[in-house]
């Protein structure tokens, strides 16, 4: 497996910096991922991971060489794509194998047989490999593309919002897979997504992506728990972090504060007792999730209730300071008061 190191990479389209100065390192046997929205350069790193992009500026290497200028098939590096990429003529089997028959890769026909059925079976596609890719469902289909990826046993492992296009039930039981996949063969893989349930649950390490640049890189629980911006904050989290007037905090907030914000799980429910309550707006026993307004801001309470409480029923709610993050007016994180 490798190491992956981006020193200053830039990369731009015309008048858009996809890519702007990134500095990342990512560990021999790292579950990387990189989370963001759209457009904030995601699949734009992991192509110049690849080598099917060259950077503009900057320095890219892999267990301490210099892959800036390195052709992609020299980097050892499998792609998956979102989409599945299948050869609709070939058979499963044959899908899987293509890259071991690839000149640059090829070897002997018993050494496929094995790689190709070890991997089908890590997948549960072992009865499917004599189909061909077009009588498959979706879940099975992206299961094809990730064995031929995995059967490679490449240094690198590039993974762009593979489980996308998939219901719900498919996406979680792939993640598990993927999760165990790669713990079991110590693989490094970068893992590209928007979702951030994928990515807490996929992830050794994140990094936050926006608009070309890196906003914080941790672990999970340290993006949740200590966010460095108000825009990581409101990154991760379902329901999202409330984000408050800091008028609301007199004498508990830094001055230069403008936003609070406090995960709705922090947020304590009481009876109302007459001063600065809250009107429920909504009451979900499902999720235990209480959505009340005061002064046209809605506030999110995940709280344990024995029944629900009906809209226009008033509330107090109050806001423990050693749970609250507090932000000033460009987004940036300031310590608690």
């Amino acid at each position: 497996m490798a190491s992956i190191s981006l020193q200053g990479i830039t990369k731009r389209f015309g008048d858009v910096t996809a890519v702007d100065d990134m500095r990342l390192d990512i560990a021999d046997g790292e579950f990387f991922v990189l989370l963001g929205p759209s457009g904030a350069g995601k699949t734009t790193t992991l192509r110049l991971i690849a080598g099917l992009e060259t950077p503009d500026t900057g320095c890219l290497r892999m267990n301490g060489d210099d892959v800036t200028a390195a052709a992609p098939a020299l980097r050892d590096c499998a792609f998956v794509f979102q989409q599945y990429s299948l050869y609709p003529h070939l058979s499963v089997y044959d899908n899987i194998a293509f890259p071991l028959r690839a000149p640059m890769r090829r070897i002997a026909e018993p050494e496929i047989r094995r790689r190709v059925e070890q991997v089908a079976a890590m997948l549960h596609i072992e009865s499917k490999l004599q189909r061909k890719s077009t009588a498959l469902s979706g879940g099975e289909m992206q299961r094809v593309a990730i064995g031929r990826a995995l059967v490679r046993q490449p240094r690198v492992y590039l993974m762009d919002e593979p489980l996308s296009s998939l219901d719900a039930g498919l996406r979680e039981e792939l993640r598990v897979e993927l999760k165990r996949l790669q713990r079991s063969s110590g693989a490094t893989v970068v893992y590209v997504t928007h979702d951030q349930v994928e990515a807490t649950t996929l992830a050794d390490r994140i990094a936050i992506l926006e608009h070309g640049h890196i906003r914080q890189v941790g672990t999970p629980l340290e993006i949740y728990d200590q966010p460095q911006s108000l825009e990581v904050a409101q990154r991760l989290g379902s329901p999202a972090v409330n984000v408050l007037p800091a008028a609301w905090f007199t004498g508990s907030a830094d001055p230069h504060a403008t936003h609070v914000a406090i995960r709705p799980e922090d947020v304590l429910l009481a009876p109302d007792d007459g001063s600065q309550s809250y009107a429920v707006i909504e009451c979900s026993l499902v999720k235990h999730l209480v959505v009340a307004e005061r002064s046209g801001v809605e506030v999110r309470a995940r709280t344990m209730l024995d029944q629900a409480l009906v809209p226009g029923a008033r509330v107090r709610l109050s806001f423990p300071p050693e749970r609250c993050l507090f932000f000033d007016a460009s987004g940036h994180r300031l310590p608690a008061a």
